[in-house]
């Protein structure tokens, strides 16, 4: 899961998972490819990317868009209930939210990253819950159902506005503790964070670069010391001391056998999720 605000003139050329993908665009205008070519694409875009099927985007020299991304693995099971989401024409897969969808989305997005950051016991089950919700009301906003809409209310701008910036932070620890330094009543919105995210802003941005490094130790054939560069790490010993509290194993031995030593959130959430 990532949500972030790319950069004018960003781009991620054509790409593939063997995972589904939602991902919703937000805040400003793009180009969004995908198994039928390029297309312009306005605020408050979901997509639906099956796996396997080929995605991207591209801004202009003026386009910063917000994209929130979910790779998930429904099981045929569930994706059999849901007949607008199974559809083979990708363009069928493609809505463009109202205002209420939207803040569905967000919300749902906001908890199933909290859960899957902070990995208590029983947050496989929670994460599939939570997804189950996603999939109906998606299925819901495809199919034009009326329905009373699922999101609670939205945490408060100043909450989710330190949210945004602890993502774009992930590799940037220095200037995340320069920028909320420079927040009027920090220590105030830093417990109403906690209160919503059940996580300080701090333990979250640990969390989150523990997250991305397991990222990069699966995806790339990056060494560990330039993970631990990009992470923000000024020497290797530390994001490696920091690497082997957090899972139990060191990122050499995690990268063979990744999760060998973690209460496993991949081994846990496939019980839930299996096809």
């Amino acid at each position: 899961m990532r949500c972030l605000r790319s950069a004018t003139g960003g781009h991620c050329d054509f790409h593939s998972h063997p995972f589904d993908e939602f991902t919703l665009v937000t805040d400003d205008c793009t180009t969004n490819g995908y198994a039928l070519g390029k297309v312009q694409t306005v605020p408050n875009t979901l997509f639906l990317f099956r796996r396997g099927e080929a995605h991207g985007f591209w801004n202009t020299a003026i386009q910063s868009p917000r994209f929130w991304v979910i790779h998930f693995e429904p099981g045929s099971t569930l994706f059999g209930e849901l007949s607008r989401l199974r559809v083979l024409n990708p363009s069928d897969r493609v809505w463009h939210l109202p205002a209420g969808a939207v803040a569905t989305f967000k919300w749902i997005f906001l908890r199933l990253f909290t859960e899957h950051a902070q990995a208590h016991p029983h947050s496989p089950l929670v994460e599939a819950a939570l997804l189950q919700l996603l999939l109906v009301s998606v299925e819901r906003w495809a199919t034009g159902e009326a329905a009373q809409s699922l999101c609670p209310e939205i945490p408060d701008p100043e909450v989710l506005r330190l949210w945004h910036l602890i993502n774009e932070c992930v590799g940037r620890p220095a200037e995340f503790s320069r920028r909320i330094g420079d927040l009027a009543g920090y220590d105030s919105l830093r417990h109403r964070f906690k209160d919503v995210f059940g996580a300080s802003p701090t333990q979250l941005l640990l969390q989150l670069r523990m997250q991305k490094a397991k990222n990069l130790l699966l995806d790339t054939p990056m060494s560990i010391a330039e993970i631990a560069e990009s992470l923000g790490y000024e020497r290797q010993h530390e994001f490696a001391r920091a690497f082997r509290k957090h899972t139990g194993s060191s990122a050499s031995e995690w990268r063979v056998h990744p999760f060998l030593k973690e209460d496993s959130f991949a081994s846990e959430s496939a019980k839930y999720f299996s096809k």
